[in-house]
């Protein structure tokens, strides 16, 4: 499914690489199936960590700008061009990010045009940094919705891997130290929330990751955050971690139909289009 929205962009001279990372189902031979002349397939040899195995994925690609897009990850048809335009209008402009909807095991629709709250709109990095740490969690999102470039992703050193839950996060702020950041206010990706995430080892680890990184993005004398941001931090954080379980547990709760429908809001269009066709050609949002 992530593979078909991926051919399905409208954005022209696109290179889409598939990084197997040692896998043992079908994903090469399907996707030599495809013979599509865009798709670059990687093997690696041993299986990778994440935060190495994305590093990879950069470093095997060979376009000046970037996005990540992870299995399970959907995006819409025309996101990397309108992404690529706005990069392209201003090379002081470092990141771009979309909103996005969050999506069950089976596609359907948890929640709506989440994301990017008070970061729509073109903004320095010290704006940036003071609503992260403001809220706690993530408020740009995950890799689908974004797009960089590869030589400031180089010149940071690429995702660090000390870290996991965070390590998309941690980038962010590490390009927003070679330009800006412009906010997308539509929702064109879409993010799996899956209960398999949900272990309470696993939401503590995550947690402790988050603040830390937080502290960390709190302490940077490069941004100037306020003690008000500071102080809201904690608060944030709590809301977010809270917000974030229920929605994954809706993905798989009994109640997940009504629970959907009271934190979705309208449908998403694009995402109904493209899960109705079968045939991998463009779809219109």
């Amino acid at each position: 499914m992530t593979l078909r929205y991926v051919l399905a962009q409208t954005c022209a001279d696109l290179e889409i690489v598939v990084l197997d990372n040692a896998s043992t189902d079908r994903s090469a031979e399907i996707v030599h199936g495809m013979a599509n002349p865009r798709l670059h397939l990687v093997h690696n040899d041993v299986t990778l960590s994440l935060p190495d195995n994305w590093n990879r994925a950069v470093e095997v690609s060979r376009g000046a700008l970037v996005k990540v897009v992870c299995a399970d990850d959907l995006i819409h048809p025309d996101l990397t061009r309108r992404q690529r335009a706005i990069l392209d209008s201003d090379p002081r402009i470092a990141i771009v990010a979309s909103r996005r909807h969050l999506i069950d095991d089976a596609g359907r629709l948890l929640a709506s045009t989440t994301g990017l709250h008070r970061l729509v709109g073109r903004l320095d990095g010290a704006v940036v940094a003071a609503r992260v740490v403001r809220s706690g969690g993530n408020p740009i999102g995950e890799s689908a919705g974004v797009m960089f470039r590869r030589d400031d992703f180089d010149a940071v050193g690429g995702f660090d891997a000390s870290l996991l839950f965070p390590m998309d996060l941690d980038m962010w702020m590490k390009l927003l130290t070679r330009g800006d950041f412009v906010g997308m206010p539509e929702p064109m990706a879409a993010f799996r929330a899956s209960a398999e995430s949900l272990s309470s080892r696993r939401l503590r680890s995550q947690y402790d990751e988050q603040l830390q990184l937080t502290r960390q993005i709190a302490a940077d004398p490069r941004w100037q955050i306020r003690r008000l941001d500071r102080a809201l931090s904690p608060l944030g954080a709590s809301f977010a971690r809270a917000r974030r379980e229920l929605l994954f547990r809706a993905a798989s709760h009994p109640l997940r139909v009504v629970l959907s429908k009271v934190m979705s809001g309208p449908t998403a269009a694009w995402l109904e289009a493209a899960a109705s066709s079968d045939n991998g050609k463009e779809y219109v949002g």
